[in-house]
């Protein structure tokens, strides 16, 4: 049977984006990578050919990657503490997950069939297993207070939606050790960016350019009820709410009531062709920062 051949590539996840790190040459379905990290972290494993790619929580210890060589994503991670941590935490969602597909397909269906018993039902069973899950991950986590996989899992797992309380109180668990290390060093960041924005605070101003080139500022609409739309041209999601958006603007816009669309766009003709399509009719900036993009970073 002919081996695994090419390049083995390391990589990171920077900005939703992958990087290349390093390479190694496979050899005899045998390959290498060296070198020493300030902190444990999630790299990825990409191989020549290969769909998909390997996760593997890394950090200074000599670790083994056992691949199978007929499925290439079927594996075993030996020598890191911290993967173990990560895997031991996979097999505890993965029924919760399983449960829920299962609950929000029939919740689907229920919305189809306007059911509205059925909507109840399943609503409620779905909020009670998010719920449970929630509480099972962050008693995992407590577990491990000094790890850094243990940030890294409450960031995947439990920080999406929170709010300022919820990330508060999660954040606690975690040992002060950690000051410095990526994964807490976002976390309290993230956590930073909501005690800004918090409800009752003032709304942080910025200033950007229209597809125009004239600038637009925030705070030229104050004394007015602001609605902020960050969206992009390529996000499906954001495509689908707009029609409603606009209905809400041709009853309301006008009368002390503004729209400010700020776009995740990086490619000016694409945002203005997403403008024109949707028919919006309010304000528009964006810096073509893509997620980079100034203001949503801040909100």
């Amino acid at each position: 049977e002919d081996q695994i051949a090419g390049l083995a590539y390391l990589q990171d996840r920077v900005s939703g984006q992958m990087v290349d790190l390093d390479s190694a040459r496979i050899y005899n379905g045998v390959f290498t990578f060296e070198g020493s990290m300030d902190s444990p972290q999630m790299y990825y494993v990409r191989i020549d050919g290969v769909p998909g790619r390997i996760a593997i929580f890394m950090e200074n210890s000599e670790i083994r990657l056992n691949i199978a060589q007929r499925e290439p994503l079927v594996y075993t991670v030996e020598g890191s503490r911290s993967h173990d941590i990560y895997s031991r935490l996979s097999d505890l969602v993965v029924p919760y997950d399983e449960r829920a597909r299962y609950v929000q397909s029939e919740l689907r269906e229920a919305q189809k069939a306007n059911n509205e018993e059925a909507i109840e039902e399943f609503r409620k069973m779905n909020e009670e297993l998010t719920q449970r899950k929630r509480s099972e991950v962050l008693d995992f986590i407590s577990q491990y207070p000094d790890m850094a996989v243990s940030v890294f899992i409450a960031q995947r797992q439990l920080a999406h939606g929170a709010s300022p309380e919820e990330l508060e109180k999660i954040f606690s668990i975690f040992d002060e050790s950690l000051q410095g290390t990526r994964y807490y060093d976002e976390m309290e960041n993230n956590l930073n960016t909501l005690r800004r924005v918090a409800t009752g605070n003032p709304a942080i101003d910025f200033t950007l350019n229209n597809p125009e080139g004239e600038s637009i500022s925030l705070s030229n609409y104050q004394g007015q009820v602001v609605l902020i739309s960050f969206w992009a041209s390529w996000c499906p999601y954001c495509r689908e709410s707009n029609p409603e958006l606009v209905r809400v603007y041709e009853k309301f816009g006008g009368n002390g009531f503004e729209i400010l669309g700020v776009s995740l766009d990086r490619n000016h003709e694409a945002w203005v062709r997403g403008i024109e399509e949707d028919g919006l009719q309010w304000p528009q900036v964006s810096d073509l920062q893509g997620w980079q993009s100034g203001p949503a970073a801040e909100y």
